[in-house]
């Protein structure tokens, strides 16, 4: 028995790894094809890749009009039906790949969540064959457990909860091995972005030196963030309707979205893509911009993703929404010279973030651009907002 926990333990590691290596590759792959893809400095050659681009894009979703799957989208479909077919799933990284490499204004996080959700739904199948047939393993040839074992798409089984053990000391056990998995994944993970040299998805934005004097601005941001994100809000879900009542077909939709990509690629390139690597702006490039020329930026990155998300060219708004939220807080920042300036940024983007998104979303990932003396403002802001949201707005006009 012991024999079988060990090979088990090693068997669940070396598909974990697997995973966070499948994740990692996205990433890197995504990196070489928009250097390659962008490396002229040709407007009209540009031009032609994005129109290039569209046309694949096409036939793809012509082939699997469902996706790329997000993260939503599998989380939907594991709490429906206790599992999740994961035959698609580099069939939905491609489509991502595509739609990230050609200058889409959206993220890879809900593809590559996607991906995680889905290939470890797969890990549990794989470990769940080795568990429960492991004596009939035992029967055959090293070579031949073997291939059965590192078949990718044979030699599985579902989850039955008529047969799952339930005792308390193997779901413990059970949790234990998840979190050892993940580890796992994220070490492998990050050990190729490191070997790669991808560029990081976090960076601190600076320092910060607030004083308690300074706090009753907190609120006042609060109020302005909170109304700022319910106008956003209202106007998104206006413009889906009015899409939606369009009843455009596919060729129109990618179509629209190309020429979305198009107009920014001439207006402003630092927009294009995701926004993740384009935050050093904010403290370089953009740091003497007015506070007019920011507002326009964060407004015009929002407008872009919700049109890319709109006309098929979908991905992940996290990145997005937080390179918005963040140079509409510069923005503002500007206009309070008196004030700490990542004080300022920190309570606008997570108020903002918050309202487009949700207050832990937002919590967690401001936070991870910010020095630590920041972390208190911003945890009692999402805070405030998570309760705001569960229990003053429960059933009211603005509950989302």
């Amino acid at each position: 028995m012991a024999i079988k926990k060990v090979l088990f333990v090693g068997y669940g590691l070396i598909l974990s790894a697997i995973i966070g290596l499948i994740a990692a590759a996205f990433l890197v792959i995504e990196g070489f094809m928009t250097k390659v893809i962008w490396l002229s400095n040709s407007y009209v050659f540009q031009t032609f890749l994005i129109i290039v681009g569209s046309f694949i894009l096409y036939f793809l979703l012509k082939r699997w009009p469902n996706l790329p799957k997000t993260s939503k989208d599998s989380i939907k479909e594991l709490r429906q039906n206790q599992t999740i077919d994961y035959q698609d799933v580099f069939l939905n990284l491609l489509v991502t790949l595509v739609i990230l490499s050609f200058g889409s204004g959206v993220g890879p996080e809900a593809a590559l969540l996607s991906a995680i959700i889905s290939l470890s739904i797969w890990q549990a199948d794989n470990l769940r064959y080795f568990y429960f047939q492991y004596d009939e393993l035992k029967q055959l040839s090293l070579g031949t457990s073997v291939k059965h074992l590192l078949n990718p798409f044979k030699y599985r089984q579902r989850y039955d909860g008529r047969i799952a053990p339930k005792t308390p000391k193997f779901l413990k056990w059970k949790k234990l091995l998840y979190i050892v998995f993940s580890i796992n994944g994220l070490l492998a993970f990050v050990l190729l972005i490191k070997q790669t040299d991808q560029p990081s998805f976090i960076m601190k934005l600076g320092h910060s030196h607030w004083q308690l004097s300074e706090l009753w601005i907190v609120p006042l941001l609060m109020i302005v963030g909170i109304i700022i994100g319910m106008i956003l809000k209202k106007l998104n879900y206006l413009f889906e309707k009015s899409i939606q009542r369009l009843n455009l077909n596919l060729a129109v939709r990618i179509t629209l979205g190309a020429i979305g990509i198009i107009v920014i690629s001439y207006l402003e390139p630092n927009l294009l893509f995701s926004g993740q690597h384009s935050l050093h702006l904010l403290i370089g490039a953009w740091s003497n911009q007015s506070a007019t020329f920011l507002f326009l930026m964060a407004l015009l990155k929002l407008i872009f993703l919700a049109w890319c998300l709109t006309f098929n060219w979908r991905g992940g708004d996290i990145f997005p929404i937080t390179f918005a939220t963040m140079t509409a807080g510069f923005g503002v920042a500007t206009l309070l010279p008196n004030f700490d300036t990542l004080l300022v940024v920190a309570v606008l983007a997570t108020t903002l973030m918050s309202e487009l998104l949700s207050p832990i979303v937002a919590g967690v990932f401001i936070a991870l651009f910010f020095p630590i003396t920041l972390m208190p403002i911003i945890i009692l802001v999402a805070g405030v907002l998570f309760l705001k949201r569960k229990y003053l707005l429960r059933g009211g006009i603005f509950n989302d």
